[in-house]
């Protein structure tokens, strides 16, 4: 069973780092190619407007999508192998209730920084 979940969490952050590395391909780049180019994760923009975007962006689609859908799958996983044992039906249940409540915040986490943003900028 420790095996198994270790697989998980190997799984989940490769996932995870693997769209980070896709985020960073992304970028704009800053050099010529005959010298050693650099990429800015932030697209080539210095505003605290389009840095707040920027991290908002990364972090729900780049973090909290994907980890939400991995916490579904294992709970799903969970449901499935739980063999009618009522303990484990909950476990997997629960699992899928806070991977949704914690999308849900991190909706709500978006719409909080594009609201404090519009009262920064006065728009």
């Amino acid at each position: 069973m420790f095996k198994m979940a270790k697989k998980f969490w190997v799984a989940g952050i490769a996932t995870i780092f693997s769209l980070f590395i896709s985020t960073m391909a992304r970028a704009a780049t800053v050099c010529t190619p005959p010298a050693i180019c650099l990429t800015d994760p932030l697209g080539g923009s210095e505003s605290f407007t389009s840095v707040a975007t920027a991290v908002a962006v990364f972090l729900f689609w780049d973090i909290a999508l994907p980890l939400c859908t991995i916490m579904v799958l294992v709970g799903a996983f969970q449901l499935i192998t739980s063999s009618g044992d009522p303990e484990k039906v909950s476990k997997g249940r629960k699992t899928i209730l806070y991977a949704a409540v914690g999308f849900a915040i991190a909706l709500v986490a978006g719409s909080i920084t594009n609201i404090i943003k519009s009262f920064i900028t006065g728009a």
